[in-house]
């Protein structure tokens, strides 16, 4: 096999699954990366980036709706992420704010006086959530975030991210708003009904989005899913393996389990 590219070091970074009852049944938004973004251009995905060094510090620890020894457990014990558990929840309230302008866990209905977009757009320019939180009078409301995977990218592609997927109920009385820069589109998306439009060249997902999506399928109700997540005690990080051709180039891509997969390139 030709000589595989250099291993990066995947980058931390959190997604959440906000979801809304539909009238087939779960509903989870989705939004449309830029042409022009670097990573996944064009493809749909869930509202979610990198864990910035802040997420994790002192301001936004003490700003959290739970006390930080219950999240680390919660969630840190059962993906495996540990007491960087509040940065990672930190950084996918603050991502779904920035990409979508929902604000997780604000009481139903509320409105600040002047609205969410000028909190958004402050978010856009520098302000730290915690400091917007601090000024709205609320918490950052990480106890209504349930781990649902944890996902590894790939030893062999030039972009790695270790990513955390989260599950979140919708904000009731908050519209979201795609943010016009690295999202064009966003969609409320029937699981189902979006793995058939893929199937016909309509929906483009990546990988471990498709994977994700179809886990989502057997529940007839965001109330039992986010059941489901909360009382799973064991996510262990997945970790995809690519093949490469005789060229060189990754010809695909394997699961844990899948035929191939234990003697595929690991990094």
């Amino acid at each position: 096999m030709p000589t595989p590219p250099p291993t990066v070091t995947p980058r931390l970074a959190a997604t959440t699954l906000i979801l809304r009852d539909g009238a087939a049944g779960p509903e989870v938004l989705m939004v449309r990366r830029s042409m022009q973004a670097s990573f996944m251009p064009g493809a749909y995905v869930f509202p979610g980036g990198a864990v910035d060094a802040a997420d994790g510090d002192a301001a936004h620890l003490a700003r959290l709706d739970e006390p930080l020894a219950v999240l680390q457990q919660r969630i840190g014990g059962v993906t495996g992420v540990g007491d960087q558990a509040g940065a990672f929840a930190v950084a996918g309230l603050r991502e779904c704010f920035e990409e979508c302008g929902l604000w997780l866990g604000a009481p139903d209905d509320h409105l600040p006086p002047a609205g969410w977009a000028p909190l958004r757009a402050r978010l856009h320019a520098g302000t730290t959530l915690a400091a917007l939180a601090t000024e709205a009078g609320l918490p950052l409301a990480t106890s209504g975030l349930q781990p649902w995977s944890r996902w590894v990218t790939p030893a062999g592609l030039p972009k790695r991210f270790d990513t955390l997927f989260l599950v979140a109920r919708a904000p009731i009385g908050q519209l979201p708003e795609v943010d016009a820069g690295e999202t064009t589109t966003l969609a409320w998306v029937q699981p189902a009904a979006a793995l058939d439009a893929r199937s016909r060249g309509e929906f483009q997902m990546e990988f471990a989005t498709v994977a994700t999506v179809q886990s989502l399928v057997p529940f007839a109700s965001v109330a039992a899913l986010l059941d489901h997540a909360a009382a799973q005690t064991a996510l262990p990080a997945i970790h995809p393996r690519v093949t490469f051709n005789a060229e060189g180039r990754i010809s695909g891509v394997l699961l844990p389990g899948q035929s191939g997969y234990d003697s595929a390139w690991a990094g």
